[in-house]
Parts: C-alpha cells; sequence; structure tokens
C-alpha cells in the first residue's frame, strides 16, 4: 500500500459513523446516516437521510429519550407509523470509529409522529418507565397483563394462524382457510409478509376489518390461480419426495439382497450377476427420482414467488371468559368479581 492510500484509510477510519439497529419481531433493520452504506462483517447498514436528536448523559432518565428523524419516504418509516406500533421496536445506535463499534444508546421506540416531510420516531431506554411515578397496575375487572406479554406469558408463536390474502378493500381483507369463530380475531394483529403489524378491529368468516390502512398489503395479495398453482406443485413435490425415500429403501433392499448372498453357492457367480443387474436397475430408478424431485422443488420454488403468507393472531377482551378460551386463567390479572357499585358512595338501605 502507498504511502497516500496508508494516510487515506487512516483517514476513513479515523471518521465518525453512526449505525442504527432496529428489531421488530423477527426481524431486524440496518441503517447508517453516513453518506455511504458500512458493512460489518455479513451485516449491510444502508446509508439513508437520518437524524438524531443529542443523547442526555444525565441521570434524568426523561431526558435520555431521543429522537430518531426519517425522510417522508422512507419505507421503515412508514411501516412504522402505519402499523401504530402493535409490536415493541427495539433500537441500539452505536458509533464506528478506528475500526471499532461501540454502543451509544438504546431502548424502544414509544411513538412515531409525521411532521411535513419527515417521520420522527420517539424513542426511550427501557429504563423510562421505571423512572415514572404511579401505579403499574389498576384495581379492575379485566386483565391488566398485556397480550402475549411477560404477563400473559402466553407464547406468540403458538396461537397464530398463517393464510394468504385474497383481496383487500380499504380496511376490510379477505383471507383463506379460516375456520374460526366469528370475532376470534377481534383485537389482534395481522402481520404482513413484510413483518409489518397492524391492529384487528373485528372479523367474521373468512374475513378481517384492520383498525387502519395498510397500503403495502394490497401488494401481497395472492391470485386464485396462485394459490391453486401453489398447492399443486406443493403435493407434486411431496409426491415426489415419498416417491425417491421409497426409490432409496428399494435400492437398499437389492443392496443387501446382493451382499448377502453366498460365495459357497455353486450358482454364486450367476445370481450375483443378476442381483447387481438389479441393482444397477434400482439405482438408475433412484436417479430418475432424485431427478423428478429437483423439478418438483423448482416449479414449487417459482409457484412460492407470486404466493405471500400473513399471519393473524387472535385477540383478547381481556376478560375471564376470554383467558378461558387461551386456558390461561392461572396468569389472569384482574378481579372478575368486584362489585360494581363503590361501597364507600353507595347508601345502604
Amino acid at each position: 500500500m502507498g504511502l497516500g492510500k496508508f494516510f487515506q484509510s487512516l483517514t476513513n477510519s479515523a471518521v465518525r459513523r453512526e449505525l442504527y439497529e432496529f428489531t421488530r419481531g423477527d426481524a431486524k433493520f440496518y441503517y447508517t446516516s453516513s453518506d455511504k452504506s458500512v458493512q460489518d462483517g455479513e451485516i449491510i447498514y444502508e446509508a439513508i437521510t437520518l437524524t438524531r436528536s443529542a443523547i442526555d448523559s444525565s441521570s434524568d432518565l426523561e431526558k435520555n429519550s431521543i429522537d430518531i428523524t426519517f425522510a417522508l419516504n422512507s419505507k421503515f418509516a412508514q411501516d412504522c407509523l402505519r402499523s401504530a406500533l402493535e409490536e415493541n421496536i427495539l433500537v441500539k445506535v452505536s458509533k464506528l470509529q478506528f475500526g471499532n463499534i461501540s454502543t451509544l444508546w438504546q431502548g424502544r421506540v414509544t411513538a412515531v409522529k409525521p411532521d411535513g416531510v419527515e417521520i420522527t420516531l420517539k424513542c426511550e431506554t427501557d429504563y423510562t418507565s421505571l423512572g415514572r411515578a404511579g401505579a403499574r397496575y389498576k384495581y379492575q375487572r379485566t386483565c391488566c397483563h398485556d397480550l402475549y406479554g411477560s404477563g400473559c406469558k402466553l407464547d406468540k408463536s403458538q396461537w397464530g394462524i398463517q393464510t394468504t390474502v385474497k383481496s383487500v378493500d380499504k380496511l376490510n381483507v379477505q383471507l383463506r382457510d379460516l375456520a374460526v369463530d366469528d370475532n376470534y380475531f377481534r383485537l389482534g394483529m395481522l402481520q404482513s409478509s413484510t413483518g409489518v403489524n397492524v391492529a384487528i378491529e373485528s372479523s367474521s368468516g373468512q374475513s378481517v376489518t384492520l383498525i387502519r390502512r395498510l397500503d403495502t398489503l394490497a401488494d401481497q395479495v395472492t391470485t386464485d390461480e396462485a394459490w391453486l398453482i401453489y398447492n399443486t406443485t406443493k403435493q407434486a413435490l411431496i409426491d415426489a419426495q415419498n416417491a425417491e425415500a421409497m426409490a432409496q429403501i428399494v435400492l437398499d433392499q437389492a443392496i443387501a439382497d446382493r451382499d448377502t448372498l453366498d460365495p459357497a453357492s455353486p450358482t454364486y457367480e450367476q445370481d450375483l450377476l443378476a442381483a447387481q443387474a438389479i441393482v444397477d436397475q434400482k439405482q438408475n430408478e433412484l436417479d430418475n427420482a432424485h431427478q423428478q424431485t429437483q423439478d418438483a422443488q423448482n416449479a414449487f420454488d417459482v409457484a412460492s414467488e407470486a404466493v405471500f403468507f400473513v399471519t393473524v393472531y387472535p385477540g383478547c377482551m381481556k376478560s375471564l371468559t376470554a383467558c378461558h378460551r387461551f386456558n390461561n386463567t392461572d396468569n389472569f390479572l384482574g378481579f372478575a368479581y368486584m362489585p360494581e357499585d363503590n361501597p364507600t358512595t353507595t347508601r345502604i338501605v
């Protein structure tokens, strides 16, 4: 390396670059406010228009919050705005300098505010809410826990139903192959194929009504034709895999029969030739079956590109009856049988 390139490399490493990592469910999004993308191992931080407010290092928890501002055309920020934060979004802000990455701030998104040509994510640390005065729970009939939260203890992944979108008409979304009662998904959630969540206001049959529009959902509609081709090629792939597995079993048996021939037999050489011919035949059949599996896999992969899966999760009215439906009454944090009247204000006759 020439001396000029060495000093240029040293100068570049000295430049401070900020890295932003957002975690929403199982999805992660990586951005940098630098003028060009930054790569850290297999992770690439996409360069976008991004600013933040100053980080306050004081002991005042309320001042530890920051604002992260995106351009209005940011798809990630728009998705956050549309989903209304039905799912926690974790944030980590780091700096890259002299080849080292260190964390500057981490917390979660608490609000999304559109403002002219920008979208601002209001963020606070996990300790902020702990520093606020006030009761965590209320004495009430309904459950105080968040559905699928740490107090509720229900495993969200066990309750999701994967399906496809048949049509979208503003807030109304027509789905497929649902066999649940009406309003089973009321106050639940729909997760799009891109990981965006939006709350469900009500449901009936194969249809759910969202609390707000999710425009990107219209791009995730699976046509009836695409759904038919998908299921046909899926079954063809299963049949081909089963046929290949059976061909392997038949070949293994033919090899075993050949290897158990008695060399002392007067017809051993003839029997061996015949047995080897059977092995060769079964090997060819296995090779053909394997090729058919590959062809079926390729056809299925092509069909899968036109199918978009979404996941719908049931909601909870937070009543004891609703908790029974989830078989989760042990974790119900409400007082279902508390009196409706306040005994301190109701006159006893």
